[in-house]
């Protein structure tokens, strides 16, 4: 996970990350101003990934075929093609919801609403854009130092990562929201509101191999927010690991939460003594 490559990234991460958060504490643009910004960077973050992963595949069919010892099942091309993004790179994962959020903000009228909207894109921002950056899951795809530089998607990645924990931090403590404990209740709330869907869409993107009518086997897993494994790779073989695995999950992110209200919180406070 950590090749050099990876370590250089995730230090230009935090350089960006602090001059960003450095210089919105001197302009102190208000939130309409840096959501816009944001939601364009986003936007043109998007439409790179999109571009950058997506590919041209033949379409195909399958052909049955005889052979010595049985049937053999061939694909063969039908002479069209596709575009055809995989479905890990689908916008089902906190920070490309980020984006979602940022619109849904700047048109919301209602300010309590609104408030606790803010304060789980301060929280989200922080936890799954340093997640993001930390176990970035492309790194699976690059090796040498050189590719991580010549890659538009590793650009990407990296410096839309860097934006969202930047966003984060301004809402969480250079803005004028303001982020404390009482908004935890709404916060993880919303949290697990977004998170119980994955275990729907995890099970449909993903690719099961049926004997019998029964499925036995997996040659494609989605695992969108981790819900179904976890990101250190431990091998959960059975439901109550899983189950487990699920609770730990849940009292980690109830931790973090809470403790990130509180840094905002008691950051407010002083601001107002």
């Amino acid at each position: 996970m950590f090749s050099a490559g990876h370590l250089i990234w995730i230090g230009i991460s935090l350089l960006l990350i602090a001059g960003g958060y450095t210089l919105c504490c001197i302009k102190k643009p208000s939130i309409e101003k840096m959501l816009k910004v944001c939601l364009v960077v986003g936007l043109i973050s998007e439409w790179v990934k999109i571009l950058s992963v997506t590919k041209i595949l033949p379409m195909v069919e399958a052909e049955i075929l005889p052979s010595g010892s049985g049937a053999r099942l061939l694909y063969q091309p039908t002479g069209e093609y596709s575009p055809y993004m995989e479905m890990a790179h689908l916008p089902f994962e906190l920070c490309s919801l980020m984006l979602v959020f940022i619109v849904i903000a700047l048109l919301m009228k209602d300010e309590t609403w609104r408030s606790r909207l803010l304060s789980l894109m301060y929280v989200t921002g922080m936890i799954g854009g340093g997640l993001g950056i930390v176990l970035a899951y492309i790194t699976a795809d690059y090796s040498g130092v050189g590719e991580y530089f010549s890659s538009p998607r590793v650009w990407q990645y990296f410096l839309y990562h860097a934006m969202v924990v930047t966003l984060g931090l301004y809402l969480g403590f250079g803005g004028s929201h303001r982020a404390s404990p009482g908004h935890f209740k709404s916060t993880m709330g919303l949290l697990a509101a977004l998170d119980f869907p994955t275990f729907y869409l995890n099970s449909i993107f993903s690719q099961p191999v049926y004997t019998d009518g029964k499925p036995t086997g997996l040659v494609y897993r989605a695992n969108f927010f981790s819900s179904y494994v976890n990101p250190l790779g431990l091998v959960l073989s059975q439901k109550w690991q899983w189950l487990i695995y699920l609770a730990i999950r849940l009292v980690i992110a109830a931790i973090v939460v809470a403790l990130l209200l509180g840094l905002s919180g008691r950051r407010n406070k002083y601001i107002k003594q």
